[in-house]
């Protein structure tokens, strides 16, 4: 009788907050499991395979990416696509598609997991399938080092029986998982010009804490790495990306249609497209959801709006911002940059990962202006002016609006919020 109430107060929650303006994926999962603390773990015996994504950067994209893939080849999921990723929102996600009775079946469950959340799902729902994605310096406040991540996610999932598939570009996602079963992705040498992003020195081993060498070394930690000190090194990839050009990605041996642009969107490609082989869809199942694919809210979203073209992408970190940065190479003509970073609890009250980025590609007579925005305007000005961007291309703009002089007399904007101000932002653009 508890799983019903649970079942039918969310329904009904999720319809008053949709009437009310807002998404409903949260606070009905969060009462529903106020009502009846073992509806995530009841619920879970109703689905065939459960697969968890997770990682500092690319798990919203990866996870829609996969969900798209299934869906489209007529299989019955469960996905919180709406990037309610906490255990309120992922119980939202298992209740949203049911009956009443709580009685209906599904073949897989695609759940994006905030990395610190893992520790108190995995008790209520074990996954088949653990897919991370990278591990990055991201709320240092709330998670520590990216080498302290590694090692609390490490002792949380020690005994957990599930299949991983990691990155195995990342030193401190292959160490999560050392005594499981595991399958590693990769991107080849050359398959991709990470040229203009920032690489990480003094990268240490999270086995030993030495000093990881590189072969090659891409961007941010990621690369082909080996431990001198103690022979730490990733697996043999079963999946590489051989080549990234526009409208494409070569996996192995295979060409993939995908409108999603450039190696960081590849990096979410090739997690998914794993994913999907090895739940057995053949290389035509997986280009028929890539074919399907839809643009993602703030990712990589192109917006046309009284002649100029605005490119908006989230940012939260700096391997984040530096991808984004680099991406004013692809829009046209006179530009003009906005970055905005607020430091709030669900942001991460630690907003030093600015002055970490790669500046450099804003310093060229084509970015007119620059604009910083937000609670941390201030900050997001001195790292630019520290990284010898002039103070004359600088405007400061607190708050969450975007200024009125923002794309005037210039052709094109790129647009970089981080996570409080996306929806702000995203909406005086869209009017959404």
């Amino acid at each position: 009788m508890k799983k019903q109430l649970a079942i039918g107060l969310t329904k009904l929650l999720q319809v008053a907050s949709k009437l009310a303006g807002k998404n409903g994926s949260s606070l009905p999962g969060a009462y529903a499991r106020k009502v009846y603390p073992g509806i995530l773990k009841d619920l879970r015996t109703n689905v065939g395979r459960v697969i968890f994504i997770t990682g500092t950067n690319g798990k919203t994209t990866t996870s829609n990416v996969l969900a798209t893939i299934l869906r489209e080849n007529g299989l019955r999921i469960i996905h919180n696509g709406e990037g309610s990723n906490l255990a309120a929102g992922i119980t939202t996600a298992f209740i949203s598609p049911q009956n009443i009775a709580g009685t209906k079946s599904f073949d897989y469950a695609v759940i994006e997991i905030d990395e610190g959340s893992i520790a108190r799902v995995i008790q209520e729902v074990r996954p088949d399938y653990f897919v991370f994605t990278n591990l990055f310096k991201d709320q240092v406040d709330r998670f520590g080092t990216e080498h302290d991540l590694a090692n609390t996610l490490k002792d949380v999932l020690r005994d957990v029986d599930t299949t991983f598939l990691l990155n195995g570009n990342d030193p401190y996602v292959t160490h999560v998982a050392t005594d499981q079963p595991r399958i590693f992705y990769e991107f080849a040498h050359d398959a991709f010009d990470f040229s203009t992003m920032k690489r990480e020195a003094n990268v240490t081993c999270p086995s030993c804490g030495g000093r990881l060498a590189y072969d090659h070394q891409l961007y941010a930690n990621l690369g082909t790495f080996s431990c001198p000190s103690c022979d730490y090194a990733a697996g043999a990839p079963t999946y590489v990306v051989r080549d990234v050009s526009p409208g494409e990605v070569v996996i192995n041996e295979t060409t993939y249609r995908s409108s999603l642009e450039g190696g960081y969107n590849a990096y979410n490609v090739v997690a998914a497209v794993a994913m999907a082989k090895e739940l057995g869809l053949s290389d035509a199942d997986v280009q028929k959801g890539l074919d399907a694919l839809a643009f993602e809210a703030g990712r990589m979203e192109r917006i046309e709006k009284d002649g100029v073209t605005y490119l908006l992408n989230l940012a939260k970190n700096t391997a984040g911002l530096d991808m984004s940065v680099a991406s004013i190479s692809t829009l046209p003509g006179r530009k003009h940059v906005y970055l905005g970073v607020n430091n709030t609890s669900y942001d991460g009250t630690d907003a030093s990962w600015v002055n970490e980025a790669n500046y450099s590609v804003l310093q060229t007579d084509d970015v007119e202006r620059i604009f910083c925005g937000g609670s941390c305007a201030d900050v997001v000005k001195r790292a630019l002016l520290d990284a010898g961007v002039p103070e004359s291309k600088i405007t400061t703009h607190e708050g969450s609006t975007l200024p009125d002089a923002l794309g005037r007399g210039v052709d094109s904007v790129l647009v970089i919020p981080n996570y409080t101000l996306l929806t702000p932002v995203r909406k005086q653009l869209t009017g959404e």
